[in-house]
């Protein structure tokens, strides 16, 4: 998963248009079986205002996730995203278990 601040010099549409053209080549890439774009709102947010990205990439299995971590469009991606000051965090959803109830 890759989270991303939003770039506050565009506007909403712009942004939206802009990182999903940036996200797209993220799906040709070897090992990625998809890619879906979150936007994220604060639960106290009455609409409109602040926001950022989830972008989750879909690999089948850890070793697959980590291949796609090499691959040049991803580490591209959040390159430029730093230059942008846009605070990338790539982060590995590795184990998940639900809680018993």
């Amino acid at each position: 998963m890759l989270f991303i601040s939003r770039p506050y010099h565009l506007s909403d549409q712009e942004a939206d248009r802009w990182m999903r053209s940036q996200v797209a080549p993220l799906a040709n890439a070897e090992p990625v079986t998809g890619v879906e774009v979150t936007r994220l709102r604060s639960p106290a947010g009455s609409g409109g205002g602040h926001w950022d990205w989830m972008i989750e990439i879909h690999c089948d299995g850890v070793e697959g996730a980590r291949r796609a971590a090499r691959e040049d469009a991803l580490r591209d991606l959040v390159g430029d995203l730093r230059l942008l000051g846009m605070h990338p965090r790539l982060v590995l959803a590795d184990h998940t278990e639900p809680l018993e109830r």
